[in-house]
């Protein structure tokens, strides 16, 4: 005699196998569907990363377009002054040309932000702005003011790329 606990059990009933292999197809279907639905997603991500990569390749190679697209005028200038001056050129017209190409230059940088510091002589001297590179005393200026601009400085939006270079005036030494 066997013992009833150890028998597998027998399935007689046709409507219950039927009820199973309904289940089994219906799940089989299911996870038919979320394994395409999971290659899908893998898919679409690696065409993410494929067009994000692209994207950023495509920014750095043109990111400086709009600030060259605004030097072309200025360069045109520069072409054309250089082409007309020969030695014999007048020495006020090559003056006056190249204040002309530099308030173009200035002005076609202007949209992207980029702006000359260039302090007026007697202001306030701002180490924000300015950088001295020389102090001198002097009776008839205010201690701080500027009394002369050695080179422009420059920014861009706000940010100062390069401080103007200037002499400040401080107090006199009066040994008594």
């Amino acid at each position: 005699m066997s013992d009833p606990s150890q028998e597998e059990p027998q399935f007689t009933d046709s409507e219950g196998e039927k009820d199973n292999e309904a289940l089994i197809a219906e799940l089989q279907g299911k996870c038919a569907q979320l394994e395409d639905q999971a290659k899908r997603s893998i898919a679409d991500y690696q065409n993410l990363l494929r067009r994000t990569q692209q994207e950023r390749e495509q920014f750095r190679l043109y990111a400086y377009e709009p600030a060259m697209t605004a030097l072309l005028a200025p360069l045109d200038h520069f072409y054309y002054a250089l082409k007309s001056f020969n030695e014999k050129s007048d020495a006020g017209q090559v003056l006056s040309s190249m204040k002309m190409i530099w308030t173009s230059f200035m002005q076609s940088l202007e949209p992207i932000g980029f702006t000359c510091i260039n302090p007026d002589l007697d202001s306030s001297f701002d180490p924000v702005f300015q950088e001295a590179l020389s102090q001198i005393p002097s009776a008839d200026k205010a201690e701080g003011s500027i009394l002369e601009v050695f080179r422009p400085g420059y920014s861009l939006n706000g940010k100062v790329l390069k401080p103007a270079q200037v002499s400040v005036a401080i107090a006199p030494n009066n040994p008594e």
